[in-house]
């Protein structure tokens, strides 16, 4: 018989009876936070994306019939096209940041495409968490095992898919003091038990970016929280929320009573480091640019490192 699990409230905790993996995930760490729990109300969303993928761009897409949305988009071969999408906003200030389901058995049947598509649909198709909450089973029912982090301004969910149909489990940042975090396994009630190999780092990840967030003293922001938190290298090359891995920082901050803002920094072994700023106005929305540009920035003597340099780990504070 399928699990079935509705909108429970679920505690953030960890099963550690787990066949030991000694390599590490190629993942993600994603957090976001809403309402009180911000100095500005609203919402503020973020993904560390860790890859070995090295073609990424930052576009715009707009289809008749479908809402416009702004994306991260990467191709684990070829710099054109960029067929997957690993987090995104929409005009009606929809966001979406994902992580792959690692700790399940054969996670590698469950790939790019497949969690791709997830995002795809609700940035094209959806106004509101809401409307997401409406459609749950047909989104996440479908047993392709999957973790997102979708908000809004005024709510944001974690939704943990299994890799079985009819297995999800979907958290409230309402029911979780207005903050949500994630890495790479899953910790939420009767999804725990899809945990079959446990990844050091998606757990050493998952304690930090939770310790950070539920130990902050008064309401986040992103430029004394968040770019700060992103920046954080303190457990090595791997098990850190920067990583040796780490190719893009996606910061989605939609503030009451002001436009969403995008900050997303990436650099890849194809490409130097890049920095966007971009306030989505409705003009944005409506005449949506051809080819966005990263900020002019000064590289004289800096040099594009690879992935597996340590001088990947100089990020700053400032930089985003």
């Amino acid at each position: 018989m399928p699990l079935r699990v509705g909108l429970t409230v679920s505690t953030c905790v960890l099963c550690t009876s787990l066949a030991l993996q000694t390599s590490n995930t190629h993942a993600c760490t994603t957090f976001a936070s809403v309402g009180t729990a911000n100095n500005e109300g609203g919402l503020i969303m973020a993904k560390n994306r860790d890859s070995l993928a090295a073609f990424e761009q930052l576009e715009v897409k707009r289809e008749p019939g479908e809402n416009a949305y702004l994306g991260l988009f990467y191709n684990t071969t070829d710099r054109t096209p960029f067929p997957y999408i690993a987090a995104g906003i929409n005009q009606f200030g929809l966001s979406v940041v994902q992580n792959e389901s690692a700790s399940i058995n054969n996670a590698s049947k469950f790939n790019d495409g497949d969690q791709s598509d997830a995002i795809y649909n609700i940035l094209k198709h959806y106004r509101s968490v809401a409307e997401v909450l409406a459609d749950q089973e047909v989104l996440f029912g479908n047993g392709l095992a999957n973790f997102l982090i979708i908000g809004d301004k005024t709510e944001a969910i974690l939704v943990e898919v299994g890799p079985v149909k009819g297995s999800y489990e979907i958290l409230k940042a309402s029911q979780n003091q207005n903050r949500l975090y994630h890495t790479n396994h899953y910790v939420l009630g009767p999804m725990r038990k899809f945990n079959k190999v446990f990844y050091p780092d998606s757990e050493d990840r998952f304690e930090t970016i939770k310790a950070l967030m539920k130990n902050a003293p008064g309401q986040l922001t992103a430029e004394g929280n968040y770019y700060r938190w992103m920046n954080s290298a303190q457990n090595g090359p791997y098990n850190s929320i920067l990583r040796e891995v780490t190719v893009a920082s996606w910061v989605v901050t939609l503030p009451e009573g002001n436009n969403p803002e995008l900050n997303l920094r990436f650099t890849s072994p194809s490409q130097t480091f890049q920095l966007y700023e971009v306030e989505l106005t409705p003009e944005f929305w409506n005449y949506p640019p051809e080819h966005l540009l990263p900020l002019p920035l000064n590289a004289d003597g800096i040099e594009s490192e690879p992935v597996g340099s340590e001088r990947r780990y100089t990020y700053t504070e400032g930089e985003l």
